[in-house]
């Protein structure tokens, strides 16, 4: 029997890394929707290097392995979810709309998605050390972000960009947002393929 393709993990590359903001959106996520007592049930279920370091303080500036941040997504889809990154894409919604500022959210209604999207991609490298991200055919109905020079570790981080990619849109003003993941890195694709499709 083939595995499950939203459990499929890949081989780590300690070099990738990410930014605290990442990990601080997804412990706000934790506190916001499950109460701030939870955290400490999410830090005491996770790997070793995790614990150790969110435990600390996580600086928003500073990097960490991006391994620690697809732990936690996958620990609190399974902690408090049920398992089927179902979560992971809530997390990803959750942080679209908490680290855009009032000024900006104001901006993201009025300005072209194609535009804004494009500022995100060339922003990409002020949150992760590798990969490309870029929006293609932006339009009236939908549109698709492409991730490439990437290895996202586990369709956790995949999903988490779903839920990014569709609360932008929505916040942009369209409706009926969906979002699919038909191409992934982790399948042997040389790109993470992001299609949305909306009603303006």
């Amino acid at each position: 029997m083939n595995p499950d393709p939203s459990s499929r993990v890949s081989p780590s590359e300690p070099s990738t890394k990410s930014k605290g903001f990442t990990l601080k959106g997804a412990l706000a996520y934790v506190d916001a929707r499950f109460g701030e007592e939870a955290r400490g049930r999410l830090v005491a279920a996770l790997d070793e290097e995790s614990k150790t370091i969110l435990s600390g303080s996580v600086l928003p500036s500073s990097w960490y392995p991006l391994r620690v941040q697809v732990d936690l997504y996958r620990t609190i889809d399974q902690l408090f979810g049920s398992g089927n990154l179902a979560l992971c894409r809530e997390i990803g919604r959750y942080t679209a709309e908490h680290e855009i500022s009032t000024i900006h959210r104001v901006t993201l209604k009025v300005a072209s998605l194609s535009l804004w999207l494009r500022s995100a991609g060339m922003m990409w490298r002020q949150y992760y050390s590798a990969g490309t991200l870029r929006s293609e055919g932006m339009g009236e109905r939908g549109g698709q972000l492409v991730l490439t020079e990437f290895n996202p570790l586990h369709r956790a981080f995949c999903e988490d960009l779903s839920g990014w990619f569709e609360r932008i849109a929505e916040l942009n003003g369209k409706d009926r947002v969906t979002v699919s993941h038909p191409d992934c890195i982790l399948d042997g694709r040389p790109a993470c393929l992001f299609q949305a499709s909306w009603r303006g």
